[in-house]
């Protein structure tokens, strides 16, 4: 009974503040107010009708902190809790003062090379396009253009460098290189070899499907927009190396000529060149050149272009990035990307069907090919204005011997030797500039 007792003696001495919250201008009951007892972690908030209550408050004198957002934060001191009894306390809130603010300028830039600013940028045009990011071509092992465009939807490649846009060949299609229109590669058709663009150097391709007026109008498929890396928004160094096995090729027996150091870096020393007194092709075709004028117009050639067999060594590519970036004190910026590939394959090809009606052939080709590309691209930009040079360089060199075996009849056993070699190069520079006209 003793202890009953206490307990209902103490449970006496606890009341309640209780109360409404209104706007002091225009007598509206406020909604989620914070009412804080202060120095203490008790509080509550107000409910749909302004009204709040503080439940089990021991006697005695407190202070209560009212804030809310937008309003100012008011104290009322010395309320006074006796007993059972119930506090009444009733505020009003004031606005929060305006306090006029200078103007605040806030830039930024957006990553290109990014797949979300890729999709804002489709979302946002007025003309249907698909297109890959950076962000996505270094996820995949692609190397060079033609193998990028292969990923992107409503387009597919033909003979391993010409693109085809929903369904219409090459000569429907143009291509541009950081919006300058490329001329075509080829010298009998309107198409440009993707094939020579290395991958890495790319920010990103956009292929666009219906006309604008920014766009060339001599497509009908659609226009390969290729847009080269441009500066970096952090210094950075990067160096790659990758070595490829081939169980077809790799260590085996690779036929062809002598390869000296040039063709290794992507050029010909000039010993396959034809000497001013070689046949011409007719003579050739007409086949009225004896043996002896065929040996030498052979050993007219200044340098031994014997085939030889060697060993077919590992897929090489190697890969150099540097940015650098300068901020100056005023806003301007000045930034500097320079970038180098290099790529060496050496591929063998066996026992290729050819059938020609009643012929059966089967062809061995021995492929060796390298690929030397770079980027140095500088711009500077100082309040509205930004200025850019844009410089690439890209060169192909691919060396193929060819051997044919086959039946022609049934007791003749023909084969036939077929050795060329296709050079491409490409360098492009470009300066332009871009003013920001009005606010932004």
């Amino acid at each position: 009974m003793l202890i009953s007792f206490l307990s209902i003696a103490a449970y006496a001495q606890t009341g309640k503040i209780s109360g409404t919250v209104t706007d002091k201008k225009t007598g509206e009951t406020l909604i989620g107010v914070t009412v804080k007892i202060k120095g203490t972690a008790k509080g509550v908030s107000t409910d749909v009708d302004g009204h709040y209550t503080l439940q089990a408050m021991a006697s005695g004198k407190y202070t209560l902190e009212f804030s809310y957002v937008g309003y100012q934060t008011k104290e009322v001191s010395d309320v006074d809790v006796k007993g059972p009894a119930v506090t009444n306390l009733s505020v009003t809130l004031a606005e929060a003062g305006g306090q006029n603010l200078q103007e605040v300028v806030i830039k930024a830039s957006f990553k290109q090379e990014s797949i979300n600013t890729l999709y804002a940028q489709q979302k946002n045009s007025a003309l249907i396009s698909d297109g890959i990011s950076s962000e996505q071509i270094k996820k995949s092992p692609d190397r060079n253009t033609s193998d990028v465009l292969k990923r992107v939807s409503g387009a597919t490649i033909q003979d391993n460098k010409f693109v085809i846009v929903r369904g219409l060949s090459d000569r429907y299609n143009t291509a541009t290189l950081d919006n300058s229109t490329l001329p075509s590669t080829e010298a009998n058709r309107k198409a440009f070899s993707f094939d020579i663009v290395p991958s890495n150097l790319v920010d990103k391709i956009t292929i666009s499907k219906t006309a604008t007026p920014d766009l060339p109008a001599d497509f009908a498929g659609g226009a390969v927009q290729i847009v080269t890396k441009d500066i970096p928004d952090q210094n950075f160094l990067s160096f790659g190396v990758g070595y490829g096995y081939n169980s077809q090729s790799t260590f085996k027996d690779f036929l062809g000529t002598k390869k000296n150091a040039l063709a290794y870096l992507g050029y010909e020393d000039g010993g396959k060149q034809l000497a001013e007194n070689f046949p011409t092709r007719e003579a050739i075709a007409a086949g009225t050149l004896s043996n002896a004028k065929n040996i030498a117009a052979l050993k007219s050639f200044p340098t031994d272009n014997s085939i030889k067999t060697t060993t077919a060594l590992p897929t090489q590519n190697y890969q150099f990035n540097l940015g650098r970036v300068k901020n100056f004190e005023n806003g301007n910026k000045f930034g500097a990307m320079i970038s180098a590939t290099y790529r060496n394959a050496q591929t063998i090809y066996e026992n290729n069907e050819r059938n020609f009606y009643i012929y059966n052939y089967n062809d061995n080709q021995y492929r060796f090919s390298t690929n030397v590309g770079g980027l140095a691209n500088f711009a500077y930009s100082f309040g509205k204005n930004k200025i850019s040079f844009k410089n690439i360089y890209n060169k192909n060199y691919d060396d193929n011997y060819t051997v044919r075996t086959g039946i022609r009849d049934a007791n003749t056993l023909n084969q036939f030797y077929a050795y060329d070699i296709m050079q491409k190069s490409l360098y492009k520079a470009t300066l332009e500039g871009d003013h920001q006209i009005g606010e932004g």
